[in-house]
């Protein structure tokens, strides 16, 4: 399903809410900061709440539960809500302890989606709700499932509980398993038009839309990631000695902001692809392999050595 119009996109979502036409699963595709997860989050509160309205009435008990559940999310803090420490001081994951019984908010640790979170999820997937009618489970970044994770995720999606709604959101469907594509129903979001993003802004800005690309998450990078644009440029010169002073000094940095460099990285890969001056096959294969250096966060592998090996490929 291809809408340009984000509210486009809540109408149809709607429409088959009211319909009782919800698949089993959805996949939210599309660049950064265009809304997928914003999306999803609104969504996933009209599917838990008690009344039946389609984006939540606010007043319900499903509804009271889930806003402090989001409160976790957007703080930072959703830890709290999924993971504790057992009496050895090993971290276990464990879906029923937060503000709401019925719902899920599985983003990546350390860089990626692990095997262990999954295994947590299929017991959690399989119980029937405890307060809503339904139960939700968003997979955010979804592309950075490892591939045990993403595994184990389709035998559940391919054996889907009647009660359960996945909603996976990724940059791009290209990044996910294909078999796990081919079992939900694939929503594709665009970069923002220009009065939306100025509404998010809360300004006008033209030279930071087009900079940005209509992403509000790249605008607020440009804004306050400042250098990691600048070393995406060095980079992006292919010249080798500034693409060794990129990985040098981006291994000094922090994991959110080399996956920020990823995420702005695959967005000029998707331009350049689009303007046609990529291959599909050479786009694919440069994409795969942002996404097997985004996963190698994770596993503690070396930052510096992912990119010089993207490097090597694209040269």
């Amino acid at each position: 399903m291809h809408l340009k119009d984000q509210s486009k996109v809540k109408g149809f979502l709607e429409k088959l809410y009211r319909e009782g036409k919800l698949p089993g699963g959805f996949l939210f595709y599309g660049p950064p900061g265009v809304g997928k997860t914003t999306a999803a989050l609104d969504f996933a509160k009209g599917v838990l709440c008690l009344k039946g309205e389609a984006w939540g009435c606010n007043e319900c008990v499903s509804c009271i539960h889930y806003g402090r559940v989001v409160q976790d999310i957007v703080s930072g803090n959703w830890e709290s809500i999924s993971v504790y420490e057992d009496s050895n001081g090993k971290r276990v994951f464990k879906y029923l302890s937060g503000e709401h019984p019925d719902f899920v908010y599985l983003p990546p640790l350390g860089g990626s989606i692990k095997i262990d979170q999954v295994r947590a999820l299929r017991e959690f997937a399989y119980m029937r709700p405890a307060l809503s009618h339904r139960k939700v489970i968003i997979v955010d970044d979804a592309h950075t499932m490892t591939t045990e994770a993403g595994n184990a995720i389709l035998k559940i999606l391919e054996e889907p509980p009647a009660d359960t709604l996945f909603i996976l959101i990724s940059n791009g469907k290209e990044q996910v398993l294909p078999t796990i594509v081919s079992r939900t129903y694939q929503i594709e979001f665009f970069p923002l038009e220009e009065e939306a993003f100025y509404e998010l802004l809360g300004r006008e800005d033209r030279d930071l839309y087009q900079s940005s690309g209509g992403s509000y998450t790249v605008a607020k990078i440009i804004e306050e990631k400042g250098e990691l644009i600048k070393l995406l440029s060095e980079f992006l010169s292919l010249r080798p000695d500034k693409v060794y002073e990129v990985a040098i000094k981006l291994d000094k940095r922090e994991v959110e902001d080399k996956e920020l460099f990823l995420d702005l990285l695959e967005d000029k890969l998707r331009e350049t692809f689009l303007k046609e001056g990529l291959s599909y096959d050479r786009f694919d294969m440069l994409v795969k392999r942002i996404s097997e250096v985004r996963a190698g966060l994770g596993r503690g592998l070396r930052f510096s050595l992912g990119l010089l090996s993207l490097y090597a490929l694209w040269r």
